[in-house]
């Protein structure tokens, strides 16, 4: 066991190891899953009520813990899929959201273009209908590179809805980034909303797996175009990541970067690590990670287990001070 996570400890893991358990099927944008041959189960209160395009991956039974996950740049909920099959196999309830700008969101009138304000408002009302439709379960945060940042940020704002957070590559800080900002900097200067590819540099940058890169590029519920007016906002709302750790005093928080990102600097997240006020949190650098650590299917087994025992282990021993929810 590691116990109870109250210093700044930094993991080094290895990507190898045991098979994991199979995983439920999974409903996009419903909240009802099954395991193989078992009937399906009513849907939560939640299903009828949120508004935000989702997907959800259900265990058979009561869930012990609720994850409500957030997607990174350019990628959709689809990119949780084996993440959440993963997680509802071993007993979590495990929900994922379009952020404003991509997935369902596209086919919309509104909510087709980057808009965090609004995000942060729909992951403020899927954390209140959580709450009633799983009444005194944990609910955790979960997010990756731009989720992950969100995440952080619907922490800071909404403590009493949160009962710990997993972010992932959370850091403003990327490799080239000047050079990018200059470049967007310049179009933005010559059409603020004409759309410009940036999916080619992010995919090449978040894996070096050619054959992930394709499909990602493929991937019709990605959205690899953005204007340099989203790209700017987007910029923006990244440079409040420190003022969000700051805020974030007593909730468990859980940082993961890979030693191998090529896309976001391992250094950067370790300085949010240090800019959280509060002192039950855990840093894992991954060793052969890259960008992607929950995403896209590169969640490792041993990573899966040192998830398992953490969310866990925080969920037995709240931490003093947070908010008691019914």
């Amino acid at each position: 066991m590691l116990g109870r996570f109250t210093k700044c400890i930094a993991l080094s893991l290895l990507l190898q190891g045991a098979t994991l358990a199979p995983a439920l099927l999974a409903t996009p944008n419903a909240c009802a899953t099954a395991a193989p041959k078992a009937a399906a189960k009513p849907l939560p209160v939640w299903a009828s009520k949120i508004k935000v395009p989702h997907r959800s991956w259900i265990p058979i039974n009561k869930p012990r813990e609720v994850l409500l996950c957030v997607h990174g740049l350019g990628f959709s909920s689809d990119s949780f899929d084996e993440f959440g099959r993963v997680m509802a196999a071993n007993g979590f309830a495990v929900y994922a959201v379009d952020v404003r700008g991509f997935g369902a969101w596209l086919n919309k009138r509104e909510g087709n273009v980057v808009d965090f304000d609004a995000c942060l408002t729909d992951i403020e009302s899927a954390l209140k209908n959580i709450r009633k439709a799983y009444p005194g379960v944990p609910v955790f945060l979960v997010g990756e590179s731009m989720g992950g940042a969100i995440a952080m940020r619907a922490a800071s704002r909404y403590p009493a809805l949160v009962d710990g957070l997993i972010s992932s590559v959370p850091s403003s800080e990327r490799y080239g980034g000047l050079t990018s900002k200059m470049h967007v900097g310049f179009r933005y200067l010559e059409n603020k909303d004409k759309p410009m590819d940036v999916g080619t540099t992010v995919v090449e940058h978040a894996t070096s797996n050619t054959a992930l890169q394709k499909r990602m590029l493929a991937d019709k519920s990605n959205r690899m175009e953005l204007t340099p007016k989203e790209l700017k906002q987007f910029n923006d709302f990244m440079k409040g990541n420190f003022d969000a750790a700051a805020l974030i005093e007593k909730m468990p928080v859980l940082l993961l970067a890979g030693f191998k990102d090529k896309l976001v600097k391992p250094e950067g997240t370790i300085e949010l690590f240090n800019g959280l006020s509060t002192n039950d949190k855990l840093l894992m650098v991954v060793g052969d990670g890259e960008h992607l650590l929950l995403e896209e299917e590169q969640l490792t087994p041993q990573l899966t287990q040192l998830l398992l025992v953490w969310i866990k282990n925080e969920s037995r021993h709240p931490t003093p001070g947070v908010t008691a929810h019914e």
